[in-house]
């Protein structure tokens, strides 16, 4: 084997080791899924529902659990800005009051 061939096999090697290193890190770090809906273990002190508030508006709905709080945030509409981009506080409940407990 020449000089070149082992040089050129040993470039070779030595890229597939730092892709296989790379690669480790980067599926070692991903960001694990976010789950919707009901979990059997308790996440945290929120839940959050979507609704349509009309046939062109869609809402969501922020529960504080520990606070015993509802919050109904709609998306404030912004000619030329991204969809999405802003909320604003429409409506908050006290739930405790609501339901007296």
């Amino acid at each position: 084997m020449k000089a070149k061939d082992l040089i050129l096999v040993s470039l070779i090697c030595v890229n597939v080791a730092l892709a296989t290193v790379a690669l480790t890190f980067y599926a070692s770090r991903a960001e694990s899924q976010a789950v919707a809906g009901m979990t059997t273990s308790r996440a945290g002190d929120y839940v959050m529902a979507t609704a349509s508030l009309s046939s062109t508006t869609d809402t969501v709905l922020v529960i504080d659990v520990t606070a015993k709080r509802a919050n109904l945030y709609v998306p404030v509409i912004v000619p030329g800005a991204a969809p999405g981009g802003s909320w604003e506080l429409k409506s908050t409940r006290n739930l405790a009051t609501d339901f007296r407990r």
